[in-house]
Formats: C-alpha cells, structure tokens, sequence
C-alpha cells in the first residue's frame, strides 16, 4: 500500500493547515486535529495517495462553501 507522499504531506500543511489556522485562530497542530476530526475518524498517517487527496479535496471545498476562504490546489 502507498501512503501519501512527502509532496502531499508539504502541501497539506503549506496550503491548507497553515492558511486556514492564520484565518481562524488556530496553531498549525490545533488546525490539523481539528480537520482530522471533521473529515476522518482516525489518523491520517496511514492514508493512501488518493484517500490524502479525496481529504485535502473535501477539506478545499468545505474551506470554500462553509467559510468562504479559497485554499490553493496542488500542482501537477
């Protein structure tokens, strides 16, 4: 099983954990507990590629819809 790669993870964190915990008032680990608890029930450590990629998806589009912040997508 491949689990999510170091790219994924620098992004997750750089684009979506770091900027959304500026926005709300969380610190970087405060920020990323709480979007394990809205959109996974365990751990995100041992999500594949594409579970890490559905998540941080879901994570953009809630951001966007519930929020109103646009979170940058990965690169390609």
């Amino acid at each position: 099983m491949k689990y999510r790669t170091e790219a994924q993870n620098k992004y997750y964190f750089k684009c979506i954990v770091l900027v959304l915990g500026k926005e709300l008032g969380y610190h970087k680990y405060e920020m990323h507990e709480e979007l394990k608890r809205l959109f996974i029930t365990d751990t995100s450590r041992e999500l594949t590629k594409e579970e890490f990629n559905q998540y941080c998806e879901q994570i953009r589009i809630w951001s966007q819809t519930e929020l109103g912040i646009i979170l940058e997508p990965p690169k390609k």
